[in-house]
């Protein structure tokens, strides 16, 4: 009878084949997460790589392999984006302005000829609210660092011209190469004044354009001391120190930071934080990293080896429960195809669950279909009225159902095998819910106080 179940190979579910117009929501969190667990220079050579590569290989997008590279880079491009997305909300809400930042990019949907203009999109937005960000701190800088700032030695500009000239030179700073940076300063062997003032330019506008206001201020205030000194003997140890503030302090706690809001791009994903939000307590603790990294983008704390590992282990999580989702998308699709009636709901362990029924069984009946810890996807009738009858023809039916599903999984690239139960397991009784109503998790109708074992499930 029912309790059928098709075991789909761990390797299938990566073939599955992915569309040259859109992918659906499971494909798209799976991509997104992979991506972000690459990391960020990974992403960000997506981000420079995607549309060249999009341009290159348009005549070629019918071939399985390139489409997928193709669609990895499409995600690389989105955790990029969102990334800076992050780290510039944070900056926002810290300097107390509101400026007009894009949604997230979800590749959800989207075509895939499409997508490098959406992303160009976005990251002209973001070049915007950059520059107010920017603005915003400047001005708060005049008011509350410039007081604590060194006072210029004799005959040189005034602390606020100093703190205008130093802050200019800040505005023009491009995008620090993450890939291949540029060497470490050194100090001149010999250095007078006006030499001195090139060299702090030269040092400060390495300061990644990612520094926070707080970031800012540390260089600046470094600065303003090199300045003081430039006339000196001691202009050397001066430049050094500020060369050090801005390479070895600052620019790499910038690195971690923008490594933490990488990680937190792949958590983001709408699929991964509802699959997050949906977990009831005990959750797995490698999702209090989250948190941990919202702090580090926030600027309230640093990315430690600990909260790094965690992170990645959400990630792993998280792609484990996308690749569910994204194999119960298919299930859902062919028995779509085959006349059910298809309804989501919560099921084991919180994880998503389908409810199927057809007219034929006339609301008595309804089945449920899940996906285990073992990656197998599973299935159960359910009697939805007392009086119910027909139990062994819907039974049939369901069978015949699921190796139909699994041929037509077959037919999208996925090695399934399906099994169905060589004695009877009976339908599972859920009385008062009507057919098409969201599915409820198996568990919960086979609680030990009147528990009926599913002959395939595991002692």
């Amino acid at each position: 009878m029912s309790g059928g179940e098709i075991a789909v190979l761990p390797a299938g579910l990566v073939l599955v084949p992915l569309a040259v117009v859109a992918v659906g929501a499971g494909v798209a969190a799976t991509l997104v997460v992979k991506a972000a667990r690459a990391g960020t220079e990974a992403a960000g050579r997506a981000l420079e790589e995607f549309a060249a590569e999009l341009e290159r290989e348009a005549d070629e997008q019918h071939d399985q392999e390139v489409r997928t590279r193709l669609w990895e880079l499409a995600a690389g491009s989105a955790v990029r984006v969102n990334q800076e997305l992050l780290l510039l909300a944070a900056r926002a809400e810290k300097a107390g302005v509101r400026p007009d930042l894009p949604r997230p990019v979800d590749v959800t949907g989207c075509r895939l000829a499409g997508t490098p203009a959406l992303v160009t999109q976005v990251r002209a937005a973001l070049a915007g609210a950059r520059a107010q960000i920017e603005r915003a701190e400047a001005d708060r800088e005049r008011h509350t660092l410039l007081a604590a700032l060194p006072v210029p030695a004799a005959g040189s500009p005034s602390a606020a011209e100093l703190l205008a000239h130093h802050q200019r030179v800040l505005a023009r700073r491009g995008t620090v190469p993450a890939v291949r940076p540029e060497p470490a300063w050194t100090a001149p062997a010999k250095a007078d004044g006006a030499r001195v003032r090139a060299e702090i330019d030269a040092i400060l506008v390495r300061l990644h354009e990612d520094a926070t206001a707080d970031d800012r201020a540390l260089a600046l205030t470094a600065a303003a001391r090199a300045e003081q000194k430039k006339n000196t003997t001691m202009n050397t140890t001066f430049l050094e120190a500020l060369a050090r503030v801005v390479e070895q302090e600052l620019n790499p706690r910038i690195a971690r930071r923008r490594e933490a809001a990488t990680l937190l791009a792949g958590l983001d994903q709408p699929l991964v934080a509802e699959a997050i939000g949906d977990l009831a307590p005990p959750r797995p603790p490698c999702l209090d990293a989250v948190a941990g990294l919202r702090a580090v983008v926030r600027g309230e704390a640093d990315l430690t080896d600990e909260l790094r590992r965690a992170a990645n282990s959400a990630l792993d999580w998280a792609l484990v429960e996308t690749e569910r989702r994204r194999l119960l998308d298919e299930v859902a699709e062919a028995f779509s195809g085959l006349g059910y009636d298809v309804s989501t709901g919560l099921g084991v362990g919180h994880s998503a669950t389908l409810s199927v029924h057809r007219d034929a069984w006339r609301g008595g009946h309804s089945a449920d279909v899940w996906i285990d810890g073992a990656g197998r996807i599973r299935s159960r009738l359910v009697q939805l009225a007392p009086q119910a009858g027909g139990e062994a023809g819907r039974c049939a039916d369901l069978n015949d159902s699921l190796r139909e599903v699994g041929a037509r999984l077959g037919e999208r690239g996925l090695e399934a095998r399906v099994d169905l139960p060589e004695h009877p397991v009976p339908a599972l009784k859920r009385f008062g819910r009507g057919a098409g109503a969201p599915a409820a998790s198996p568990a919960e109708d086979t609680a030990p106080k009147a528990r009926t074992r599913d002959h395939h499930e595991e002692s």
